[in-house]
């Protein structure tokens, strides 16, 4: 019985397995695009519900292991994904068709948007995906190295401090060079990005060219960079997501080879100077006036001046947001939190930003509408001076450069800097204003947009875009009493020298753009036609109290203590207040038309009419032009089966105005056309008038013309993408000095006298080495400028 049963068992075990071997099979074939025919390489193959896959080689072929029933999903990025269900036969070929909603990407042409294959204009889009990659505490820095022609630059290692950002080099030699930055429809100033939190952005779209800056007239002459924050969906649940991430940074190293502390001194030594030779700096003297001995030269201590400023630096951000939507309304909310230790000790910077954004539309869909809005609060921790060039100002100069002999442990106080001073002593300057020095900033800022759209006709609609942007800044400076500084510039034996100095400035900007559109499709034509209005009103407001004078028993930075009162002996301790109110304002009309015939060829013009309050007269008012047209190359008939999925030749000319022609921002130069006069002391120490200043009412805007021929090329199925482009900037009446007959006492004056060129190559190549089942991959960049 024993021996039947075993039996049984055996011959049922290899049924089984025969039968499981039976439904378990190889399945092979070629994956191709439907439009021409060509193999798909790099396709992913996947068993639904299953992590088994395997991609298409270079000629679209696979091969897997299935049963027989399994679904396999075939998955190409701009692609329509395909499903299949295994049958009998062991071959299954598929064929793909192109995504109309990835090849109708949707980009930021100037005041409007565009899908990508009806784009004139030279623009670069950077996604979400690639500033969450790159964590930083301003979202600016993470575009170096993104965007051809697009140079950032940062002069202090401050976390979130102000960049200098630049497209396509300089058009302006004492003007604003820098691009104007646009938030969900609000200009904001380029300065103070360090309170957008960067996981609250869902697209940044940069503009080069005059075809899509030139509609922007009198702050497009740098470029525009247009920032979209995140929105919820519609029909949507509830959804919480988090992200955080813990980045670190240090001091880049760096090959100098430098004495240490015995070769120093003993060069010192050998050449009859320095401490090696005797010469005290008063800090370090341990040969008391006589040569060191070799004896003294091997004790004396190594410090890294370097390690003892910097530090690895720290930056942690939290972020967490709620998406919904109902059928007809979406919202997105986020609490963020940012707190970054930079690389130079004492420096730091905190963020919370609250950001809601609602979107909604009519049950027709006709009326659509949305409001942004985002509270955010920062406050930094600065050293004094950063950025600076000195040797006792700079950390790094002075650090680099200082003697090792001298270490932090021989600081004592400022007063012990005075005497001897020596440059020696450099580092303990540098440590005296560490200790002594107080720099903070805190800033509130409020920055919101409302737009609504409504469709008259399905080819005319009116919008509606109104931005506000509200900044308070307090600025907080504040000297020790007992500082080296203070004691050096207030008299050594002035026992309440010292300052403090506080600032609030607010500023508050509001901007609004009107249009109506019309948009009509006829057969294989389509027409687009725009007529705009703009009007921007800036407001600045700031007061200030300067005291110098501070008691070293009572005094702490930042609180309002140490102050001490006018005293009727010595005008040392006045107290100055200073206040100041600035407007400025524009006003433009401006319109656009451009025509499309079949997706292959593409024309557009604009036109724009500028007032500014910054000048006089007729020369408040300026025009600027564009035009720009393309020829979609790939999709002419005579290209099917070049291997090109994308070929396209732009060319573009325009020109845009800078008002900004001192540099100053909304509020620089605004009294440049008027005549000033001074008060002073004359012949004789007499009390007398004089010019100051003589006004240039001729003065008008920096003009700058842009001409650019680009081309984009995209083939092995999108795998490869590449953009060129040449260009060439003129700017005509350029801002800057020129001189006069010394007659009047003033022997130059503010005119447009210059002329600037510009020009350069643009390239971008991206290549994807991998790519997943949805939108991304990992892609390789090169910019060449």
């Amino acid at each position: 019985m024993k021996l039947k049963l075993t039996w049984l068992l055996t011959l049922f075990m290899a049924f089984m397995m025969q039968f499981s071997f039976a439904q378990e099979k190889t399945v092979s074939g070629t994956v191709t695009a439907a439009s021409d025919g060509m193999p798909l390489p790099g396709v992913n193959v996947i068993v639904k519900g299953t992590a088994r896959g395997t991609q298409t080689d270079f000629d679209g072929n696979y091969s897997i292991t299935v049963n027989q029933g399994d679904v396999l999903i075939f998955s190409f990025v701009s692609m329509k994904t395909v499903e299949v269900t295994v049958g009998a036969s062991s071959s299954i070929n598929v064929s793909m068709q192109e995504d109309a909603a990835v090849l109708d990407e949707v980009v930021v042409t100037g005041y409007r948007t565009a899908t990508k294959v009806k784009s004139n204009v030279s623009s670069v889009r950077v996604t979400s995906e690639t500033i969450e990659n790159r964590p930083n505490a301003s979202f600016v820095q993470t575009l170096q190295g993104q965007v051809p022609g697009l140079s950032i630059t940062t002069t202090s290692g401050q976390p979130g401090g102000n960049s200098t950002v630049q497209l396509r080099g300089v058009a302006s030699i004492n003007g604003n060079t820098e691009p104007l930055f646009i938030i969900d429809g609000a200009p904001v100033d380029q300065d103070n990005f360090r309170s957008l939190n960067p996981q609250d952005i869902a697209s940044i779209d940069v503009l080069k060219d005059a075809g899509a800056t030139s509609i922007y007239g009198n702050r497009g002459a740098n470029g525009v960079i247009v920032i979209k924050t995140r929105t919820g969906s519609f029909n949507q649940g509830l959804k919480v997501n988090y992200n955080g991430f813990v980045s670190f940074s240090t001091l880049p190293t760096n090959d100098y080879d430098f004495m240490n502390s015995q070769e120093l001194l003993t060069y010192e030594r050998t050449r009859g100077g320095g401490a090696g030779a005797g010469v005290s700096s008063g800090v370090f003297n341990p040969g008391n006036g006589s040569p060191l001995t070799d004896a003294q030269i091997a004790a004396a201590p190594n410090f890294d001046w370097l390690d003892y400023f910097f530090r690895t630096g720290v930056s942690q951000n939290h972020t967490v947001s709620l998406t919904s939507g109902s059928e007809n309304a979406t919202q997105f909310t986020s609490f963020g939190f940012s707190d970054t230790d930079g690389i130079l000790i004492n420096s730091n910077l905190k963020r919370f930003n609250i950001r809601s954004n609602v979107t909604g539309k009519s049950n027709n869909e006709k009326f659509t509408y949305g409001t942004n809005l985002t509270l955010n609060y920062s406050k930094s921790d600065e050293p004094n001076n950063i950025g600076g060039n000195g040797i006792n100002r700079n950390y790094v100069i002075g650090a680099t450069l200082s003697v090792p002999y001298i270490t932090a442990d021989d600081y004592t106080n400022g007063a012990a800097l005075l005497s001897p001073l020596s440059f020696t002593n450099t580092p303990l300057f540098l440590v005296d204003l560490q200790k002594t020095f107080t720099r903070f900033e805190e800033e509130v800022r409020l920055v919101g947009s409302v737009n609504a759209n409504y469709e008259i006709t399905d080819w005319l609609s009116a919008n509606v875009v109104m931005g506000a942007d509200y900044q308070n800044e307090i600025l907080t400076r504040a000297e020790a009493p007992d500082s080296f500084n203070a004691l050096l510039f207030g008299g050594g034996a002035n026992p309440t020298s010292g300052f403090q100095d506080q600032d609030t400035n607010r500023i508050f900007t509001y901007n609004q753009v009107t249009s109506l559109n019309f948009d009509k499709t006829w057969g294989k034509h389509n027409l687009q036609v725009g007529a705009y209005t703009e009007y921007f009103k800036a407001h600045f407001r700031t007061f200030g109290f300067f005291a110098r004078g501070l008691d070293p028993k009572t005094f702490s930075p930042g609180d309002g203590s140490g102050f001490i009162g006018d005293n009727s002996a010595n005008d040392f301790f006045i107290d100055t207040a200073q206040a100041n109110i600035l407007n400025a304002g524009l006003f433009s009309y401006f319109g656009r038309a451009s025509y499309d015939f079949d997706e292959k060829y593409g024309l557009e013009g604009t036109i724009r009419r500028d007032a500014t309050s910054r000048f006089a007269g007729s020369n408040r008012w300026a025009t600027f032009y564009s035009v720009s047209a393309r020829w979609n190359i790939s999709n002419e008939d005579f290209m099917e089966g070049s291997g090109f999925d994308v070929l396209k030749l732009r060319a573009s000319y325009g020109t845009a105005g800078n008002q900004d022609i001192t540099g100053g921002g909304l509020f620089g130069g605004l009294d440049l056309t008027e005549d000033f006069f001074a008060t002073g002391a004359g012949y004789a120490n007499a009390n007398s008038i004089s010019l100051a200043q003589i006004g240039n009412r001729g003065l008008k805007w920096e003009t700058i013309a842009t001409g650019n021929i680009g081309i984009d090329f995209e083939v092995l199925n999108r795998r490869l993408r590449g953009t060129v482009d040449v260009y060439q900037r003129e700017t005509t009446d350029l801002f800057q000095s020129t001189p006069l007959s010394a007659v009047t006492g003033i022997t130059q004056q503010d005119a447009n006298t210059g002329l600037l060129y510009n020009r350069g190559v643009d390239f971008q190549l991206n290549y994807d080495l991998v790519r997943a089942t949805s939108e991304g991959g990992l892609n390789v960049s090169l910019g060449v400028v």
